[in-house]
């Protein structure tokens, strides 16, 4: 039966032409773990699959340099570098859906399809064949660092997503062009618009935006048994460090830094590594999101099922108290009957400080937002109190999963660094072994000659004239013993003074050289 799945053709070859141009571009391999690698062979020519960091501006080079070596060395192919807009100008937007097309048959999502005349940008199909590219410009609203989601569901393509990002990552590149979209990119910015208005989740799935600062201190905090101030609570959550609780997710690796890597007890992980522990909370590794502690113990106990979200309603004080069985300290929080509960308006964020965009996905937590904190149901989303936004939401993230690739980019440089101290030591103790296995067959050659037809060779005056007085003697006592008469005397007498004697020596032993020659 015929498919009616769209499947439009593709071209080899065929790479972005405006970003051609742009010296941004390195090679990339797949490791052993199937993780894809940015490369720089035309930098380390000695180590063509040396590790590098993708952000390092040094080892950047022009198309033609990155597409040459990917022609001459297996398995590396030319990849494109988003630079941090922190630190580098750039408009570049990537469209990456995974999951999302048939390799052998070139069926791709019927939304894939739409996005691609919606973009009317570049677009390529990924390393596997079972993605698609689109590369466009544009830049994703300032609350939007990235876009993670699944696609609508489709029978063929039950696993398909989509991720939109715009700073710090590469993009793998192949060239093989999805014909009929442009060869360069183009300006997307009412289709980017669309995608957030889809799919951003911007309170919920923002990886940089994890933890705002409390108002109280850990130390006053720890103090307060019972609270009517919800906030108090919001406080003691966010005061919660991974030292302080305890977890089912099991420890795989512990580092001399302190952090450590779990695998996560809710999850499949084939590396046993996805959660990543620092000092000030978790990341899990699957989309870099940032987690706090009630995240975590919600997750493990199945509260919620997804990275993304956050406890809210009964869920949240349910997790409340699991995270107090873990060994947190959180105030208990009773109602205050002498005030009237706040109003709707308390409980909501200041104007200035709303989210750009309410995703779908929070539409119960918001419509919980009006409750008061005597409601048992009241959602920690809906504490947002004083002018300020989800007391999860902040700067915290940023710095936790940018510490984890910073820890991880040192580790890895710190263990290049250990492999060509070792390579060096290697061929030196190599040189070594050389220089001594000559030294050894020189020996050996000397053995196998006739020790004496080589004393012999000798030239018996300088032998004579550079041996010193204690070797001499030696070699005068060695003498009396096989040069002495029938009655066992020298001819020169012992007990000569030691110049004589010695000059008498000398004069033997030329004399005794020159007739053994002679003989």
């Amino acid at each position: 039966m015929a498919s009616d799945l769209p499947a439009p053709p593709t071209e080899s070859g065929v790479y972005p032409e405006d970003r051609m141009k742009v010296s941004r571009w390195l090679t990339w391999k797949e490791a052993d773990d199937g993780r894809k690698i940015p490369r720089a062979p035309y930098h380390n020519s000695n180590q063509p699959d040396r590790y590098v960091s993708a952000q390092d501006p040094t080892i950047w080079t022009d198309f033609e340099t990155a597409a040459e070596w990917a022609d001459k060395l297996p398995h590396h192919q030319p990849a494109y570098v988003i630079p941090d807009r922190n630190d580098f100008e750039t408009d570049l937007v990537v469209i990456d859906y995974d999951d999302a097309r048939d390799p052998d048959t070139g069926e791709i999502h019927p939304l894939v399809h739409d996005h691609l005349a919606d973009a009317e940008s570049y677009a390529d199909v990924s390393p596997s064949g079972t993605g698609v590219h689109i590369l466009c410009r544009g830049q994703l609203p300032e609350r939007v660092k990235t876009i993670s989601d699944d696609l609508s569901e489709h029978q063929a393509f039950p696993e398909a997503s989509i991720e939109v990002y715009e700073s710090a990552r590469f993009i793998t590149m192949t060239g093989r062009h999805i014909a009929g979209t442009p060869t360069e990119t183009r300006d997307c910015r009412t289709f980017l618009d669309g995608l957030v208005e889809d799919y951003a989740t911007v309170s919920a799935a923002t990886p940089d935006e994890v933890a705002f600062e409390p108002d109280t201190t850990r130390e006053d905090i720890e103090d307060v048994e019972t609270t009517s101030d919800i906030q108090d609570v919001f406080d003691a959550i966010q005061h919660v460090r991974p030292r302080d609780i305890s977890l089912r997710s099991t420890v795989t690796e512990e580092r001399a830094d302190g952090t450590q890597s779990l695998d996560p007890s809710w999850a499949n992980s084939s590396s046993g590594t996805r959660l990543a522990q620092l000092d000030e909370g978790w990341v899990y590794r699957d989309g870099l999101i940032g987690l706090d502690a009630l995240q975590v113990v919600a997750l493990e106990e199945g509260i919620i099922t997804d990275e993304r979200d956050y406890p809210s309603g009964e869920d949240f004080w349910e997790a409340v108290d699991e995270l107090r069985a873990r060994g947190a300290h959180i105030p208990e929080y009773e109602e205050d009957k002498s005030e009237a509960a706040p109003s709707a308006s308390d409980w909501s964020p200041a104007p200035d400080s709303a989210p750009d965009y309410t995703p779908d996905r929070d539409a119960d937590a918001q419509a919980t937002g009006s409750s008061s904190p005597s409601d048992p149901g009241s959602s920690h989303s809906s504490g947002r109190t004083r002018g300020r936004d989800s007391p999860r939401r902040g700067e915290g993230a940023e710095s936790l999963y940018k510490a984890e690739i910073d820890r991880l980019e040192a580790e890895l440089e710190a263990r290049q660094e250990r492999i060509d101290e070792l390579e060096a030591e290697l061929d030196e103790r190599t040189k070594k072994l050389r220089r001594i296995h000559v030294r050894n067959s020189q020996l050996e050659d000397a053995l196998k000659n006739d020790a004496e037809v080589q004393v012999r060779a000798l030239d018996t005056d300088t032998l004579v004239d550079i041996l010193d007085e204690q070797t001499l003697v030696a070699i005068l006592e060695y003498v009396a013993d096989t040069h002495a008469d029938d009655d066992g005397n020298l001819e020169h007498s012992t007990a000569d003074d030691s110049g004589g004697r010695l000059a008498r020596l000398k004069s033997f032993l030329r004399s005794d050289s020159s007739s053994s020659t002679s003989r």
